[in-house]
């Protein structure tokens, strides 16, 4: 964990000024609850894959207009959405039990919830585990840029598809173990800071305002 830097001395319009996980992740999960749907949270993540979080909004609405035919929807994201669509109550209602049964820190939580979404088509354990988080679980999405900062492989957060499944059972728990040695509102903030006004996220300037910007993506999807 010492080759990922925070600010010392966070800053206001920082994520970690104002601790943005908290506000977001919180409406994240009432958008969740309100609808009693994981659709939003689903497409969101799919939508994240390969691009930049900027565009993301650009891709819900383009969803909302040409549905599984969108073009943004390439690959497996179109499976993956469809997915979700047809299995929503079974989804929602299994994340709701894990969420009771373990509690929202639990490791065993979080491997499980991870477990529940790596169903989906196109979503491999970082992803799964970004959906896991938006649902308010401990854990968190070691993406490419989180790699760099702890100077991981790839590989290293990648199930293959021919482990045992104690094997994979085992990897996915690490990963889990890894994340939580810091805790999700950390990788939330710091990710949210780490990016903004970035290459690919010029329009958002502030990681409060990166932070802001996953929920107001959310929103916009039509379900």
């Amino acid at each position: 964990m010492e080759n990922v830097k925070v600010l010392n001395q966070p800053v206001k319009g920082s994520a970690q000024f104002h601790n943005s996980y908290e506000r977001d992740v919180s409406e994240i999960m009432a958008i969740s609850d309100r609808e009693q749907s994981v659709q939003r949270q689903v497409a969101f993540v799919l939508c994240t894959i390969q691009a930049g979080l900027s565009t993301v909004k650009g891709q819900m609405k383009d969803i909302n207009i040409n549905g599984l035919q969108s073009k943004f929807l390439w690959g497996e994201k179109a499976n993956g959405l469809a997915y979700v669509r047809e299995n929503d109550a079974f989804l929602y209602g299994k994340v709701k039990y894990l969420q009771e049964k373990y509690g929202l820190d639990s490791v065993e939580g979080a491997v499980e919830c991870i477990e529940l979404f790596l169903k989906v088509p196109n979503l491999g354990m970082v992803k799964a585990a970004f959906v896991a988080q938006c649902l308010g679980f401990n854990v968190a999405c070691i993406d490419s840029h989180n790699l760099k900062r702890l100077g991981m492989k790839p590989t290293q957060v990648k199930l293959g598809a021919k482990l045992k499944p104690e094997t994979r059972k085992k990897k996915i728990r690490e990963y889990v173990e890894l994340t939580q040695e810091k805790g999700s509102a950390f990788w939330w903030n710091s990710w949210c800071d780490y990016v903004a006004g970035n290459r690919a996220n010029k329009a958002l300037s502030n990681g409060d305002i990166v932070s802001r910007f996953h929920v107001e993506c959310i929103e916009v999807l039509e379900v």
